[in-house]
């Protein structure tokens, strides 16, 4: 894995940090600009795009192992499922910030950034261009085809 990328993981688990110790009560109840989250919930839903990152992993190298059509179906299946995606993507921060106070949230986002950090660190070049074809529908970040690396 390149060094900037592991940087940038690094980087994303230490702002992660920075900005849950210095959020305020009336911060974190304050609307964010660009969504209907709070910033607690925009937190939460940084973290848990984290955990999907993590989980990524895996599916990406079973994937990859496949034959392209595979995931291809998979990805059609997954482009189907949009609607409910995008109502879960939205409201499991709202409730996983009602439930879940940020310093443990802090604690998840440090354990899976450590974990994608450990992986990404000892992966081979095989293992990290083992992809597959992904709903762009889903994420303005996403690619049609999008490896381990990415």
């Amino acid at each position: 894995m390149p060094d900037a990328t592991l940087s940038a993981l690094r980087w994303v688990r230490d702002d992660y940090r920075d900005l849950v110790a210095s959020a305020t009560q009336s911060g974190l109840r304050a609307g964010t600009a660009g969504t209907r989250w709070t910033n607690r919930e925009l937190l939460f839903h940084m973290w848990f795009g984290q955990r999907i990152a993590r989980v990524f992993i895996p599916l990406l190298g079973l994937f990859g192992r496949l034959p392209r059509p595979a995931s291809a179906a998979y990805s059609r299946l997954l482009t189907a499922l949009t609607r409910p995606y995008g109502w879960v993507n939205y409201i499991a921060p709202v409730g996983g910030a009602r439930l879940l106070d940020p310093a443990r949230v802090q604690r998840w986002m440090d354990k899976d950034s450590d974990w994608l950090l450990a992986w990404a660190s000892r992966a081979s070049e095989d293992q990290l261009n083992r992809g597959m074809v992904v709903p762009v529908t889903w994420d303005p970040y996403f690619s049609a085809w999008m490896t381990r690396a990415d």
